[in-house]
């Protein structure tokens, strides 16, 4: 009888379902950042211009620079940052020379277009930077015109109106404008520990706190 037992306790086991058990497969992907300023007529990133005779104008006027478009495509959810920036503080400089009276002209710029991107004429005696958040449309790409305006060069001459001459030096003048993009960075949150407000303890069993005495 026993055999019989352990026999079908046997078969039982043998019989039995496993256990069910899932299958849990993990997927990962990457998207690579795309974040820049960009203009069809650039090599290389680089974009040459020339405001051209600069003598041939007053000085009481500017010289308009065809205006060229800057596209702006960035894919970061936390947005872009475009700091324009120029080398001589928004001034072209004599080459050879580092500005200075007479070796300088000054010039401005204007941005074209929406998305908050846009922004009137100014000097760059201090880097412009915009900070936009991320969106559907940068991802997509967002333009505007860029207009330079250089100062004119050209007075009467003090020594006899009928004739003029310039308030700079002969020579070619310079300077290297700078849009840069990057993907904005998100703040981090650090945690402070505060100094506790508890009164220290009295060493010696001295009292905790200050203990006033009636003057007698």
């Amino acid at each position: 009888m026993k055999r019989i037992l352990l026999a079908a306790s046997a078969l039982a086991m043998i019989a039995a379902p496993a256990a069910a058990q899932n299958l849990t497969v993990n997927l990962t992907g990457n998207v690579a950042s795309v974040c820049g300023a960009y203009n069809s007529g650039a090599t290389g990133g680089v974009l040459n211009l020339d405001f051209g005779q600069l003598a041939n104008t007053d000085a009481t006027a500017q010289v308009a620079l065809g205006g060229f478009n800057a596209t702006y495509i960035c894919n970061s959810a936390a947005g872009m940052t475009r700091t324009i920036s120029s080398a001589n503080g928004g001034y072209l400089f004599r080459t050879g020379t580092s500005g200075g009276s007479a070796n300088q002209v000054e010039y401005s710029i204007q941005h074209g277009g929406g998305s908050g991107l846009n922004f009137s004429e100014q000097g760059l005696s201090a880097p412009i930077v915009t900070v936009r958040p991320g969106s559907t449309a940068l991802m997509a790409g967002q333009g505007g015109t860029v207009t330079l305006r250089a100062d004119g060069v050209r007075i009467p001459s003090p020594a006899n109106a009928a004739f003029t001459t310039t308030n700079v030096f002969a020579g070619d003048y310079t300077d290297v404008l700078t849009i840069a993009v990057a993907p904005t960075k998100t703040k981090r949150t650090r945690q402070v520990r505060r100094a506790s407000t508890r009164p220290p303890d009295f060493p010696f069993g001295g009292a905790r706190y200050p203990v006033a005495t009636e003057a007698q």
